[in-house]
C-alpha cells in the first residue's frame, strides 16, 4: 500500500544518507524504522522537560531515597534483538 508523509527536509536528507550507507532504500529504511517501533518496548514521555526530585526518587525499605524505576526494562532478548537489527 502506498500513503504519504510529510517529513522535516533535514530528516528526510538524514534518512537518505543513512540509506545509501546500509545500501538499502529509502523505503526499506522507514519499513525497519516503524518495525523496530512498534515491536520495541513502550517509551512513557514526560510532558515536561524538567523533572522535580519528587518525581525521580522514592524512599526504599529503610528510608533512604532510591531513584524511582522508569523507561524500559533491559533484557538479554531485548538486547540480543537490537543486535540481531543492528547485524552485530
Amino acid at each position: 500500500m502506498k500513503t504519504t508523509i510529510d517529513l522535516p527536509d533535514a530528516l528526510l536528507h538524514e534518512a537518505k544518507v543513512m540509506a545509501a550507507q546500509r545500501h538499502t532504500s529509502l523505503n526499506e529504511l522507514v519499513k525497519q524504522g516503524l518495525e523496530h517501533v512498534l515491536h520495541s518496548p513502550p517509551y512513557c514521555r514526560k510532558d515536561s522537560d524538567t523533572e522535580t526530585d519528587d518525581e525521580l526518587l522514592e524512599l526504599d525499605e529503610f528510608n533512604v531515597p532510591a531513584i524511582k524505576p522508569r523507561g524500559v526494562k533491559i533484557t538479554n532478548d531485548w538486547i540480543n534483538r537490537i543486535r540481531q537489527e543492528e547485524g552485530i
